[in-house]
């Protein structure tokens, strides 16, 4: 959090959760190590800290209590800082996307107080678990939660910054506003995808443990809130930045709503190359296409006349920012002999707007 009001230095540092793996003391030690290394944390510079689902995941102790004395925090935090006010809330167990009656009483509470005091201005909230269906990586199943929803819908004024999902903060869902703002903050570890729409086999792409993130928010001199995406692992920006604008009252939800309908685009002229032909398989390669934000993914498929024989959905591996790969490859297997080919791309953005495909010349497969 950085107020360029002032010198434009970070005035606080927020880590919203799972800040072990598996709640061991040993993890919390080596922590400390890190956030207590003055040429990593400046002087002076407070750190904030939450539970998330991982923390507590040690039965053999109490977890809240380890956090707690390991960390000299509270579970919540109510903090003023710079004439703004700052909500955390722990999560209260592994299972399940769980805060217990503390937790959301303390939240309650806490907004009450912030808008009483604070009337006019944002109310910064950092928790572990996105809620359900707001920010890119909050969908049903594994990551999003309802547990808090009910309680932010009454304040627009809310900023909320989640994590949990793992997903990358490159894909433009990942700033969410409805009742209130919802963001997506990355990670610093095994960064996933949906699993379904890209691979059926795992939820972590190619080179997913070539990628940290994080997010420095400003707040500007005319009251909006401004949102730098951060690739740590480059060292770069992600662009382009975020504005939540002031009024904070939901009448400037630039991000309510948002349909993007640019279609992603392939370079005029290129096609899909085939090559490494064997019985059975070939190897598909084709150059990554352009979107006005960012091209998700591709459908490759291969063809026997109008008929889709095999097809394979392939990550653009957004997530690597300027170490994006200028092509890819897809191989393919089992296919059938004695039957002539084509191989075709789709390059398809994050809200499913489908290019024009291109299509490779006709091949067919070696017979033994």
């Amino acid at each position: 959090m950085r107020n360029i009001l002032g010198n434009g230095r970070i005035d606080a540092f927020f880590v919203v959760g799972d800040i072990t793996d598996n709640g061991k003391e040993y993890e919390y030690d080596s922590l400390l190590k890190v956030f207590s290394d003055k040429k990593n944390i400046p002087v002076g510079l407070q750190v904030y800290f939450m539970m998330g689902n991982h923390d507590h995941h040690n039965k053999f102790v109490d977890a809240e209590k380890l956090y707690m004395n390991k960390l000299q925090q509270p579970l919540h935090q109510y903090v003023e800082i710079k004439g703004y006010p700052f909500i955390t809330v722990s999560t209260a167990a592994s299972d399940g996307h769980s805060f217990n009656n503390g937790a959301k009483k303390f939240l309650s509470e806490k907004l009450t107080i912030s808008t009483q005091k604070y009337p006019n201005k944002p109310i910064f909230v950092f928790f572990h678990y996105p809620p359900l269906n707001t920010c890119y990586g909050s969908a049903a199943g594994n990551w999003g939660s309802e547990a808090l929803t009910s309680i932010l819908a009454s304040y627009p004024q809310a900023v909320v910054f989640c994590g949990h999902s793992h997903f990358p903060i490159g894909d433009p869902r990942s700033i969410h506003q409805d009742k209130f703002t919802t963001v997506n903050d990355g990670s610093t570890n095994y960064t996933g995808v949906e699993k379904n729409e890209i691979s059926k086999t795992s939820i972590h792409p190619e080179n997913f443990d070539n990628i940290t993130e994080g997010l420095i928010v400003n707040l500007v001199p005319n009251g909006d809130i401004e949102i730098e995406r951060w690739d740590t692992f480059r060292n770069e920006e992600i662009l382009p930045r975020w504005t939540v604008a002031s009024p904070h009252d939901g009448s400037q939800f630039k991000y309510k709503n948002h349909i993007d309908n640019d279609t992603p685009k392939f370079i005029d002229g290129v096609k899909p190359v085939v090559s490494d032909l064997a019985v059975n398989s070939c190897v598909v390669t084709f150059p990554q296409a352009q979107d006005n934000e960012i091209v998700h993914h591709y459908l490759v498929e291969i063809l026997d006349g109008d008929a889709v024989i095999a097809s394979i959905k392939k990550c653009s591996q957004f997530y690597l920012n300027s170490w994006m790969p200028s092509e890819l490859s897809v191989h393919f297997s089992k296919l059938p002999v004695d039957k002539t080919f084509t191989a075709r791309v789709t390059a398809i953005d994050s809200y499913k707007n489908n290019s024009i495909a291109i299509q490779s010349e006709s091949f067919s497969l070696p017979i033994k």
